[in-house]
């Protein structure tokens, strides 16, 4: 099972969001992994609960949809807003059809010894 933090080659904050959507799409728990800073928090709103912890949570949920075969069909995410200013940038991710639920993804990144990493996500649904 892939740990936060895991090595990738994330050298662009593009990099990790586009990693971060095609792992949210296929329900890859290892390619989601590597997005995330070993230090990295999450935080938001899930309907009507709120949601404090780390990616860890997130990670376990790929794992429930995939033990119950959820089907990402119709799926569709993209990077609203990207601003990158020097070894910090922050970033909005629109996200349709996780499981049938819509997220916006508020993402803070930052970037150590070359390689970019979510050090924060703040979530709702909408």
């Amino acid at each position: 099972m892939a740990s936060i933090g895991a090595t990738m080659q994330n050298t662009s904050p593009q990099a990790v969001l586009q990693a971060y959507i095609d792992g949210s799409r296929d329900l890859d728990r290892a390619k989601l992994a590597g997005c995330f800073h070993p230090s990295a928090i999450m935080t938001g709103f899930l309907l009507d609960n709120a949601i404090v912890g780390t990616p860890e949570l997130y990670l376990a949920d790929i794992d429930r949809m995939v033990s119950r075969g959820v089907s990402n069909e119709g799926y569709e995410a993209h990077v609203e807003d990207l601003t990158v200013q020097g070894s910090v940038a922050s970033a909005t991710v629109v996200m349709s059809g996780l499981a049938g639920l819509n997220f916006n993804d508020f993402m803070h990144l930052v970037e150590e010894e070359g390689r970019w990493s979510i050090i924060s996500k703040l979530f709702t649904t909408v």
